[in-house]
């Protein structure tokens, strides 16, 4: 109980004072030096910093690094296509590409989280 209220309450510094609840960010999208973060809402926010950088930061997190384009959420993804492309299904309509190297581990991760 007493992790589940940290990590409910826990930030994570991305760049100055830009700050973000790990909690709120379904997945993590690279672009070139650039990362965009795909929010809750619908809001999105563009960082200056590799998702390789924020990899680090968003692993402890129950996030998984899916392509090396995308870092996605555990939490939000409802699903997955293994057939006819490897895609990750989010909330919220999104699709994220999975890596045919990384499918196993997905899958493994995607099995074993704590279903809600």
């Amino acid at each position: 109980m007493q992790l589940q209220n940290l990590i409910c309450n826990s930030t994570i510094c991305l760049t100055g004072n830009k700050k973000v609840n790990p909690a709120e960010v379904l997945f993590l999208k690279a672009d070139v030096n650039y990362t965009e973060l795909f929010m809750q809402g619908g809001e999105t926010l563009i960082v200056s910093k590799t998702l390789k950088e924020l990899e680090k930061q968003f692993i402890p997190f129950d996030f998984f690094r899916t392509h090396k384009s995308f870092m996605v959420n555990l939490n939000y993804v409802i699903g997955y296509q293994i057939h006819e492309g490897l895609l990750v299904k989010l909330d919220g309509e999104y699709n994220v590409n999975l890596s045919r190297r990384r499918k196993e581990d997905f899958l493994k991760s995607f099995h074993n989280f704590p279903k809600n």
